[in-house]
């Protein structure tokens, strides 16, 4: 399994979970939590990016500013939830 940009970024970052050492139930309980949460915040990101598109296509300019910030953290968020996933991810393919 190559490395994708995600995880190629995400090693040059603290590790997860750091030099614990994790026994493999846990490890998949926390991937599939993360993914859970990983997905939520991409239904998230891409309902605000609609929210603003709508906004923006009615010359709503005050909404689109406000919605600004909210999108970009929920941009952010999930990014940082995928680089986790990806770093858990990496260390279940270690394993095996």
């Amino acid at each position: 399994m190559g490395v994708s940009k995600r995880s190629a970024k995400a090693l040059g970052r603290t590790r997860a979970l750091g030099s614990e050492a994790v026994p493999d139930d846990v490890l998949v309980e926390l991937i599939r939590r993360v993914r859970d949460i990983e997905t939520a915040y991409c239904d998230v990101a891409q309902k605000m990016g609609q929210l603003y598109i709508y906004a923006d296509r009615h010359d709503l300019a005050v909404l689109t500013r406000q919605l600004d910030r909210p999108m970009r953290n929920a941009s952010d968020n999930e990014r940082a939830m995928a680089s986790i996933l990806d770093e858990l991810q990496l260390n279940a393919d270690r394993r095996h």
